[in-house]
C-alpha cells in the first residue's frame, strides 16, 4: 500500500493500493508503551550511501544509532516530542536541533514527533491530513509512504522523500519492530563533553 503526497502549489494526497479500495485503517498502539526494531537509510544524489539503524523508543524519548556498511556507528541521535539532538560520532561533534537542520537539511522536513510515529509503523499527522501540509521548503519534490501487513496489523514501513529539482533522494525503511520490548544499550544520553557544532554565519 502506498500513499504519495507531492509538493507544489497545491499539495495533495494520493493512494494508490492493488487489489479494492481500501480506507487506511491502522492498528490502535495506545496500549503499547515500547517499540523497539532495525532498518536502514539509503540516500542518492549529492550524498550516495547506505546506513543501518536500531532504534528504542518509549512515549517520553527515542534513541536512534546509525552504521555504515562496515558495521562503525556513525550517528547517534535522541528524540521527544519537540526536540532532537545528535552525536556525529565520526567526527566526535553534537549537534542541537537548530545546527542540526543546517547540517542535515532533511531534518527541515520530518519533525521529531514525525519521525516517532514513523518508527512507531504510523502514519505522521503532519502528512495523513492534507490540509497539515505547509512546507514551502520544497516546490518540487514528493514524500511517499509505504505500508505493509504484520502481524500488529497494517503498519508504515518506508518512507521516502524525493527533491525533484535537486535529483537527490532518501528512503528510511523500517525491517522489524518489537513492541513491549527494548533495546537497554541504547538509552543513553550524548555526552556532555563532545564538542558542540557551532551554526554557520
Amino acid at each position: 500500500m502506498l500513499l504519495a503526497i507531492a509538493f507544489g502549489c497545491a499539495p495533495n494526497i494520493s493512494n494508490t493500493s492493488s487489489g479494492k479500495d481500501e480506507a487506511f485503517s491502522y492498528p490502535d498502539l495506545s496500549k503499547k508503551i515500547y517499540c523497539r526494531g532495525k532498518g536502514y537509510v539509503v540516500s542518492r544524489g549529492n550524498i550516495n550511501g547506505r546506513l543501518s539503524f536500531t532504534f528504542t523508543s518509549s512515549r517520553e524519548s527515542t534513541y536512534i544509532e546509525f552504521r555504515d556498511l562496515i558495521g562503525r556507528k556513525t550517528l547517534f541521535l535522541t528524540l521527544s516530542k519537540d526536540t532532537i539532538n545528535a552525536w556525529d560520532i565520526r567526527n566526535n561533534r553534537s549537534y542541537d536541533q537548530e545546527s542540526l537542520v543546517i547540517a542535515f537539511p532533511f531534518f527541515e522536513l520530518i519533525k521529531p514527533n514525525d519521525l516517532i510515529n514513523f518508527l512507531w509503523g504510523k502514519m505522521p499527522k503532519t502528512f495523513a491530513e492534507s490540509g497539515n501540509i505547509l512546507n514551502n521548503k520544497i516546490n518540487n519534490g514528493q514524500i511517499q509512504f509505504s505500508s505493509q501487513q504484520t502481524e500488529n496489523g497494517i503498519l508504515i514501513n518506508s518512507v521516502s522523500f524525493n527533491f525533484e529539482e535537486e535529483n537527490e533522494t532518501i528512503d528510511l525503511f523500517v525491517e522489524s519492530r518489537d513492541f513491549d520490548s527494548q533495546y537497554p544499550h541504547l538509552i543513553r544520553e550524548i555526552p556532555e563533553s563532545i564538542i558542540q557544532a557551532k551554526e554557520k554565519q
